[in-house]
Formats: C-alpha cells, sequence, structure tokens
C-alpha cells in the first residue's frame, strides 16, 4: 500500500506529544459545525489543531468535481505547512463532522521552533511525513484500479486507528460512499458497486451500519517495506 514513501496514504500522522501540548497551551477553542470551510484557497495562513471530529483537505472545492487530498482524524494539525513557507495554495480545509479545533496565531509556531530544538526538530520531521502521505495518496490514485484505491484506503484507516487486523476488523471511520469516492478519485456509484461485491463474495459486511472486512482484502496489497523485513 505504500509505492515509494514511508508514511501511509490520505491520512497523516498524528503531531508528536511535544507539538501537541504546544497546541493545547495556546490554543483557543472553538466548536464547529459539519460543512463548515475552516481555510479557503487563497486565504492567508491560519493554524488548527483538531481535537475532535472529522476535517478533510479539499481540491476544486467549489467546482464540479471536488477531491479529497486528505483526511484529517483529531490529533493531527492543520494549516501548519502553508504556514511554515509563508505561501498560500489551493487547498479548502472542510470540516466533515462537528468538531473541536484549537486555534492558535501562526507566528506561536515560528517562535516556538526558534526557541525550542525538540519543537522544531518533531515539526520538521511532521512536515516530511506529512508531505508524503500526501504524495502517495496521489500516486496511488495514479497507479491503482478502483478497487485497489479502495483497499488501502481503508487499510491505510485501519493502521491509522492503530486497529488489529482482525478475520473481520471494524472500519474504524464511518464515511459515506460519496466521501470514499472523493478520497479515491472516483464515484459514488463505483465505490457502491464495489461494496456490493465483496458483500457478495463474503468479503465484507454490515452490522448496524458499521462496515467489517475480511483480512483476505489486505493479504496481497502491494507495500515496498515489506520487501525489507
Amino acid at each position: 500500500m505504500r509505492q515509494v514513501f514511508n508514511q501511509y496514504p490520505w491520512i497523516p500522522p498524528e503531531e508528536q506529544e511535544v507539538v501537541r501540548k504546544l497546541y493545547y497551551k495556546y490554543g483557543r477553542l472553538q466548536r464547529v459545525k459539519k460543512n463548515k470551510i475552516l481555510k479557503c484557497g487563497g486565504e492567508c495562513n491560519k493554524l488548527f489543531y483538531l481535537k475532535k471530529g472529522l476535517c478533510m483537505y479539499m481540491v476544486n472545492y467549489d467546482q464540479d468535481k471536488p477531491r479529497a487530498l486528505a483526511i484529517i482524524p483529531p490529533g493531527r494539525a492543520m494549516g501548519d505547512l502553508t504556514c511554515l513557507s509563508g505561501e498560500i495554495v489551493n487547498v479548502t480545509t472542510v470540516v466533515k463532522r462537528d468538531s473541536e479545533v484549537l486555534i492558535i496565531p501562526p507566528d506561536i509556531l515560528t517562535k516556538c521552533m526558534k526557541q525550542d530544538f525538540d519543537v522544531s526538530q518533531a515539526i520538521i520531521k511532521t512536515t516530511i511525513a506529512k508531505q508524503e502521505c500526501f504524495l502517495e495518496g496521489m500516486i496511488a490514485n495514479f497507479t491503482l484500479d478502483y478497487e485497489d484505491r479502495l483497499r488501502t484506503l481503508f487499510k491505510s484507516l485501519i493502521i491509522s486507528f492503530q486497529c488489529p487486523i482482525e478475520d473481520f476488523t471494524k472500519v474504524p471511520l464511518a464515511l459515506n460512499n460519496t466521501e470514499l469516492g472523493d478520497i479515491i478519485n472516483s464515484t459514488r456509484v463505483t465505490v457502491s458497486r464495489i461494496l456490493t461485491k465483496w458483500q457478495r463474495e463474503g468479503l465484507a459486511r454490515k452490522e448496524e451500519k458499521q462496515l467489517y472486512l475480511s483480512q483476505k482484502l489486505f493479504n496481497d496489497l502491494y507495500d515496498w517495506q515489506d520487501y525489507f523485513k
């Protein structure tokens, strides 16, 4: 499921503890409703930490076919890459579930990096990891067929939420078929067709609206790091 880099596609890693403490120390808590835009492409720098809920980075958000660049679960900062570079990018940060965010002034981040080597090192490492994650997602969407993209996405979710892969594993984050399609650069109809096929083949089942996937779906997913174990 990783083809080039160390990070899993679409879902960036959590912030390191030293960085998380920074957001909790300086952050102002704000509750945000579903579908609210935290930051539009082209806006000045804004800096958030997702405490609870779910967000996504979207591209072409105002056009006919918006796509998700990344899924942002709790424990991740948003806007930090543009804050560090001082540049604007055409990415829209959208709240996908009712959420709680910590908001801090962007200059706090750079000041803390200058003052504390541990903070600076942690942010640099996480910044690189996030870029690898986004690139892996784009690589998957360019090189894999729809079914393999969906298998990769589900495994990435399971690993990112630190769930053990069992005979049948519950998908730890409920995403509707439209959201799944946005992430794998497909459509709601294609995702529905694939999930129906898996259920027919005994590889997926639903229990009380929760999706469970068979371990067999993940056994042959390519991951370059498997060859170095």
